[in-house]
Order: structure tokens, then sequence, then C-alpha cells
């Protein structure tokens, strides 16, 4: 059905013409892909990559572009503690959905993704993504829509989009999984993350020349297809300001954000071999960014601040008493290419909370992967990391190596000396991958 309604998209000919005039008529023509069977670019990267394109034409009144989408990272990790050692096989025997992740106790499939992006009468951009299940022996490919939403894009001033989409609050969280410099995010940025939401959005950028905006409102469950919008909302504001003219550099913008839940904490019940996660324990969020380019260097800065929640939410079909305290963060990013396709990577993360008592939840230890070492207390009031990376581009941020090492220390925790667990963590995590996408 694909290939069919792409052919027929496809630039007419007369009856009359032969085989020839057709070929010809191809060939003079701007349209390039698969189907066509020209795959423009001049490395041999770039024409593998483009096969991934299966019809482009720009000139094409109806159908502009239809590409698949792909998207595979495969990671290592291990790491030591004050208490003892920790590694991928740890985290896989922590839950149902880590395990659905890791590959013969050794390496995860951290993300393994398919889908496709497509262009219609000029204006329209319709583009959905399905998360891939790695678990050993699956049943089939699908786990869950990752995205899916249609865009009416008439000016770089207005879009408006709806459908379901990687809600992304703070700098870090702006910059597509295919492109971070590090393996994870921060810390902060993970505890305000709302998820994989369906709603309605509107952006747009050049405004008065340097302004740019959003303004977008979710249902606040992360479904395995699309929200049920009965369960509250998540509201998404942003306003910021592009620089780079006035300081001389490349690229700078800064950015303020601000995040609403009106349901904070409310989880949604499994299904099969989808596990949903809760939504941020916090009322309401700000984020002040900031994000420069000049040659070589990059530094991305977010400052974050979330509002606590103390009440009950429902989560799994149940009531349970939350209460998490105020938090907030720093995230410094800096990068630097020390040769054209080996970049070295640093990032300095600062967190703090309210003091811990029995009862409530302050800064969690990070999922990946620090949570999973021996006799560790993941909850407590400071935290602070230092992540030092290297990474080599193959071809872009579209094939490349990374290898990094983060150190990191949390203490204010409530120790727990019948199950010999300490207040703190001191410890290290090195991760090394591969991150491919098209």
């Amino acid at each position: 059905m694909l290939v069919t309604s792409l052919l027929g998209c496809l630039p007419a000919h007369a009856g009359s013409a032969t085989p020839a005039d057709i070929a010809t008529a191809q060939a003079a023509s701007s349209a390039s892909g698969l189907l066509l069977g020209k795959f423009p670019g001049e490395s041999t990267y770039d024409k593998i990559w483009s096969a991934a394109t299966l019809y482009k034409d720009a000139s094409n009144p109806i159908l502009q572009e239809f590409s698949l989408q792909g998207q595979l990272q495969v990671q290592y990790a291990t790491g030591d503690s004050e208490d003892g050692h920790f590694d991928i096989e740890d985290f896989k025997n922590g839950s149902a959905a880590n395990r659905q992740s890791v590959w013969d106790d050794h390496f995860e499939a951290r993300r393994a993704r398919f889908g496709f992006n497509s262009k219609w009468y000029q204006y329209w951009n319709l583009q959905g993504t399905m998360d891939v299940d790695t678990t050993e022996g699956a049943s089939n490919l699908y786990r869950d829509i990752y995205e899916l939403y249609l865009t009416y894009a008439p000016s770089n001033a207005f879009n408006v989009s709806v459908g379901k989409i990687e809600v992304k609050f703070g700098r870090e969280y702006e910059i597509s999984a295919k492109e971070i410099v590090t393996f994870e995010r921060g810390l902060v940025s993970n505890l305000f993350f709302p998820g994989e939401l369906t709603g309605a959005w509107a952006t747009g950028k050049g405004i008065a020349g340097h302004w740019f905006y959003q303004l977008g409102v979710y249902g606040n469950d992360r479904a395995r297809e699309f929200s049920s919008f009965d369960q509250g909302a998540i509201i998404l504001g942003k306003i910021g300001y592009d620089y780079a003219a006035q300081a001389g550099l490349e690229k700078a913008a800064v950015s303020f954000q601000y995040l609403h839940n009106t349901e904070p904490g409310y989880k949604e019940q499994d299904d099969d071999n989808f596990y949903a996660s809760s939504s941020p324990s916090f009322t309401d969020c700000l984020a002040l960014t900031n994000d420069i380019t000049q040659g070589r260097f990059e530094l991305t800065t977010d400052i974050l601040y979330g509002f606590g929640f103390d009440g009950n939410a429902e989560q799994a079909g149940t009531s349970k008493a939350i209460h998490q305290s105020d938090v907030f963060g720093i995230s410094i990013i800096p990068s630097y290419f020390i040769a054209e396709k080996l970049q070295l990577v640093g990032r300095f993360q600062w967190a703090t909370s309210g003091d811990v008592a029995a009862g409530t939840t302050n800064l969690g230890l990070p999922n990946r992967y620090e949570k999973w070492a021996p006799n560790v207390i993941p909850n407590g009031d400071n935290y602070t990391s230092f992540y030092l990376g290297l990474n080599y581009y193959l071809y872009g941020n579209k094939l490349k190596i990374m290898n990094g090492i983060e150190y990191s220390m949390m203490d204010g925790g409530i120790a727990n000396p019948g199950k010999n667990q300490t207040a703190t963590y001191d410890g290290y995590t090195f991760v090394s991958g591969l991150r491919f996408y098209f």
C-alpha cells in the first residue's frame, strides 16, 4: 500500500512514452529516492543513508518527501561505589522494564525505534516512531507508539501540531536523544521529564528577528498509544531570544520555560510489555537555559527548579501518598572538538532539596546506573556529579562511538542498618556504546 501510494505521486507520462523516455525524464527531474533508484550525496555514507528516503521531490505539489527513520543505541556500563561493584546485570534485575532492554546480561539496547517522516502539500508534515521491543524472545517488535503527530507549518513564525510527542522541558531534553553528547541527561532534568504525551502545541521562531516561543497542552497519562485526557494535564510554555548576532557567535540562545502539572505523580497501569512511568511529582517547574556554539566549542546550561507536591496520587489504580520536596539544580555541559571527528565532553551537575525525613522523596540516584549499586539508599538531599566523555563521529551524529565516565556523590539519606544500607553514595560509572540513526 505504501509503495502504491508513493508511486501514485510520481510524475505521469503519456501512454506512448517508451521506457527510455521515462528514464530520461526521471534523470532530468529533481526527484530522488530509493523508489527512483537515485541516491544523492558525495560520500559512501551519504549514499547509504539516502536509501532511507523512499521519495523526495520539492516540486511535487502533493508529496514532497517520504522517508523511513530508525534509531539504535547499544551500550555497556559498569561501575564501583564505596559499597561494591555494579553493572548492567544489576540494572536488569531491578524491574521488568529494565529486563526488557538488556541483551545477554552485558549490553543494553538503550533506544530502539523505527518509523517514518513525510511532507505533504508543502505545509503539512506527518511523522511517527514506535519503540521496538528488544526483549529476548519477544513475540513481536512493537512495544508502544513513541511519537505520532501532524504539523501544519505555513511559516517559521507559526507551526501548530497535534498528536503524541516527547514533551521536552529544559535544554538538555530539547536536544534530541540522537544528538546529546552525554550518555544520559541530567538527574534533575529526568526528575522533571513529563514523558511522551498526547496533546496540541504551537511553536514559532524568528519573531521580530530574534524571539521564539512554544505553548502546549497535553494529557498527563503516559499511555502505550494515546492519552485518555481524564487524568489531568501538563501545560508547557517557553519564550526565548536568539542573541547570536549581538554576541558575535555562531549560535546563542537563552530561554525561560514554565511547566504546570495538574495531577503530580499520576501513573497509568502497566499493559503487557509496556511499563508506564509516573508523571513528575511537582506542581510547577521553572527552567532558565542558555546554549552557545562558536567554532569547535559548545556550551549548554540549565538552571532548574521544581515545586514539590504533598498529597495523594493515583498510581496503577491505587492511591499513593506522595511527599516530594522542592528541588533546585544546575547542569553545565561544555564540549570541544579536539580533532575533526573527536569531541571532548564534560558536565557538572549539582542539585539540592529539602531535608530528608521518613516517608519523603527528595533526590533519587539516576536509574542508569548508580541506583543499582549494592547497599545503597537511592534517596538523598544533595547530589553532585562530574562527567568526562570522548565521542568519535564516524558519520556525524548518525553514526558515532561514545565513551564516558561519571563520578557522583549523594548524601543526606536515611541509613537502614537492618538492610546494611548507608545514607550516602560515592562512586563512578563507566559507559561505552554505539549510537546510530537514519
